[in-house]
């Protein structure tokens, strides 16, 4: 077992999340996606593991390190959008800042090569989060695209050998105001605190 798939087995045991068996790339996709959507202190895969926790940009880091460890190469992406998360289903302390207006971001996810063909993956929401609206995706099946977890705007592929984080700040700073910037600050800390509370 490579060592990224060793520290992840080791740190879902310690959590008792372990449910035993070989890691495959289905049982390693739900472990990432679980993991609650919050900012890890660092978008290093093993701080993502050891802290388990992440954004889409931290779980989709670890998760293409993961599916390479199991042979599978996989193309990072990233893409602008505006996040529209229904108000109605959000705690009331959120639903100000979705009604002023979409918030922006950079989403990441990948493009995993499988046998069965390119295989669009996106772990960003965990499951218990569906009833807010979020779009979860069930199961790993090779060939079978899952649901990118917004719509894409501008699309780029985050070209191998460089800093993907660096790459994504890049883009931020490029396609928006700092004003923008503060308002998705902002909302990417009150849901993950929110989400924190309610056990999501």
């Amino acid at each position: 077992m490579s060592d990224l798939l060793r520290e992840l087995r080791n740190e879902a045991e310690r959590r008792g999340l372990w449910e035993g068996g070989e890691l495959s790339a289905a049982g390693v996709f739900k472990l990432v996606r679980d993991m609650p959507y919050a900012r890890a202190s660092g978008r290093e895969p093993s701080t993502t593991i050891h802290e388990w926790k992440g954004t889409c940009s931290g779980k989709h880091y670890l998760l293409k390190a993961l599916f390479a460890e199991l042979g599978m190469p996989s193309k990072l992406i990233a893409c602008t959008q505006d996040i529209r998360v229904p108000p109605e289903k959000l705690p009331p302390e959120l639903r100000p800042l979705v009604e002023a207006g979409p918030i922006v971001d950079v989403h990441n996810y990948l493009i995993v090569e499988t046998p069965q063909g390119e295989t669009v993956v996106d772990a960003t929401w965990p499951l218990s989060t569906e009833k807010l609206g979020t779009v979860v995706n069930h199961e790993f099946v090779p060939g079978r695209d899952m649901q990118v977890a917004c719509e894409p705007l501008e699309t780029w592929t985050v070209p191998e050998g460089q800093d993907p984080q660096a790459f994504k700040e890049n883009l931020l700073r490029e396609r928006y105001s700092a004003e923008e910037l503060e308002r998705r600050d902002v909302f990417i800390r009150a849901i993950s605190q929110a989400m924190a509370a309610q056990k999501y």
